[in-house]
């Protein structure tokens, strides 16, 4: 095995990851992007973009289960709220 040396090593391609490693080699560093998750096509692999609300199961919308367990939520924008 050859010996190779990084600047920087990023673990995980999503989006902060992503970024952080173009970050990285826009400085220049020499960097090792690691990821463990499967390997996802564009558009062939994402089952629910075409998908409308009403196709959703609940509809979008929180079911009782989860609205039982954020009773304590912090109001923000969540399913179908509106500002």
């Amino acid at each position: 095995m050859s010996e190779q040396t990084y600047d920087a090593i990023v673990i995980g391609s999503g989006i902060s990851g992503g970024w952080a490693a173009k970050e990285l080699c826009e400085k220049g560093l020499k960097t090792l992007m690691l990821e463990r998750g499967k390997n996802v096509e564009h558009i062939k692999d994402y089952t629910s973009a075409a998908k409308g609300p009403w196709e959703f199961e609940h509809h979008g919308s929180l079911s009782l289960v989860q609205k039982e367990l954020q009773v304590n939520r912090i109001r923000g924008f969540g399913p179908n709220e509106k500002i």
